[in-house]
């Protein structure tokens, strides 16, 4: 079911009114969605410690949607599950823009010193998680691009959106088995990308 923000039947009106130029109808789009593009950011986020330490969720989100307008003024969505999906886009390249800005050579991550005298970019790179450094993100998040996009598509669902196999099936309108081919696909190709250095894909 769609989260109590989002009703979806209102939700495409909107999309086709966009589609027919609708400027109004463009802007009630984003502020109706606005709370699930929160969530989503906010989930994105957590991915990038290196982004997080200096940018909070609000300033993610107000630079993806400005990216989401420029996008929508060059494509239009015809459907929720196509504009999801381009609102996650937004938000993984905003995400990427800003870690190549910190942690680039002349980053204010790189060069900032803590109170510790640790450069600030070694602080925010000790994590638990695994994979843990930054250019593994950033070209993980690079090669989900790249990936086939039935397989993209599932890939994106799952690891960013938080969904589960079943719901996705029935989103696509396919079987469990689709999806889970579909998602170890995904898998294979990541970790074939990334020299072995993703996990094998599992259920």
């Amino acid at each position: 079911m769609p989260p109590p923000d989002l009703d979806t039947v209102v939700l495409a009106d909107l999309l086709a009114r966009a589609g027919r130029g609708e400027s109004s109808a463009r802007d009630e789009l984003l502020s109706r969605a606005q709370n699930r593009l929160e969530r989503l950011a906010s989930k994105m986020l957590r991915d990038y410690p290196s982004v997080r330490r200096w940018e909070d969720t609000a300033d993610v989100l107000q630079e993806a949607l400005v990216r989401l307008v420029r996008a929508l003024g060059a494509v239009t969505p015809t459907t929720t599950r196509e504009f999801f999906g381009l609102s996650a886009e937004q938000i993984r390249r905003c995400l990427l823009d800003l870690a190549r800005h910190y942690h680039g050579p002349l980053g204010l991550g790189r060069n900032h010193h803590s109170s510790d005298s640790k450069p600030a970019a070694e602080l925010v790179e000790q994590r638990d998680a695994d994979p843990g450094d930054l250019e593994h993100w950033t070209r993980l998040h690079v090669a989900v691009e790249r990936l086939p996009a039935e397989e993209r598509e599932v890939f994106m669902l799952v690891f960013y959106h938080g969904w589960t196999q079943p719901r996705i099936a029935e989103l696509l309108g396919v079987d469990e088995r689709t999806v889970r081919r579909r998602w170890r696909a995904a898998g294979r190709i990541l970790h074939d990308a990334l020299g072995g250095s993703a996990p094998e894909p599992g259920e």
